[in-house]
């Protein structure tokens, strides 16, 4: 199908809706149906004013976020740490380290 007929087919579709009163209509924007939820007007440089029941929700969310992040260091640590043994620095050299030699002085 070619874009030519398919874009006819799909204003065609758009003119059948608009005759039936389904679609916006001419003249009509489209309807915004937002939710019966809360909504806060912006404020200018004012913290927004949360309800309790927001509060309560984030609460929860940023403590299940640590709970996770806590289970997963104790149960898993190599994640964190790496798969392979930490080299000990006591056995690492002068020249290894970028200490420059007594002898240069």
């Amino acid at each position: 199908m070619s874009m030519s007929r398919c874009g006819a087919l799909v204003w065609r579709g758009a003119r059948l809706l608009q005759r039936r009163g389904l679609g916006p209509g001419p003249g009509k924007g489209p309807v915004r149906r937002a939710g019966g939820g809360v909504h806060i007007e912006p404020q200018y440089r004012q913290y927004p004013e949360l309800t309790k029941s927001q509060v309560l929700q984030s609460e929860i969310l940023s403590g299940f976020m640590w709970f996770w992040i806590f289970w997963h260091m104790w149960h898993d640590p190599d994640a964190v740490t790496g798969h392979f043994p930490y080299p000990d620095p006591s056995k690492w050299t002068d020249e290894e380290l970028g200490i420059p030699a007594i002898d240069e002085e």
